[in-house]
């Protein structure tokens, strides 16, 4: 007998953290070049997506072998809005906790992951096409 194959894979949003991660640290080193605040900057942007980006995957794919499709839905809303909820917090908890921090490179270390994370999807299916 065949086992039942699970409606969600992960390997894709583990595949995505790990572009993050790489993206992350990239604009880092990039940052860097301006000057340590501009590189702890764009590390704290990167950093809050890729945080996100870890949430909406955890909540999202909890129930990745499950059967129903009403648990995996349900599961991925409430990583959606978590994510979001997260990402708000962490803005106005780094705007406001840290005064010597570069707002432009926040943000671009910030847009440059999420930007990985538009875009994989894409990479992926002309990856895998036949």
């Amino acid at each position: 007998m065949s086992q039942p194959q699970p409606l969600v894979d992960r390997q894709p949003a583990i595949n995505l953290l790990k572009g993050q991660v790489f993206a992350a640290i990239t604009i880092t080193l990039v940052a860097s070049i301006w000057g340590g605040i501009s590189s702890m900057s764009a590390a704290i942007g990167a950093g809050i997506a890729v945080i996100g980006s870890a949430y909406f995957a955890l909540q999202a794919f909890s129930y990745a072998g499950a059967g129903s499709a009403k648990q995996i839905v349900k599961a991925f809303y409430k990583g959606a809005a978590g994510r979001f909820f997260l990402t708000v917090l962490l803005f106005s908890a780094v705007f406001a906790g840290i005064k010597s921090l570069q707002a432009g490179w926040v943000l671009t270390g910030f847009f440059i992951v999420q930007l990985v994370a538009w875009v994989s999807p894409l990479w992926d299916a002309l990856r895998n096409r036949p």
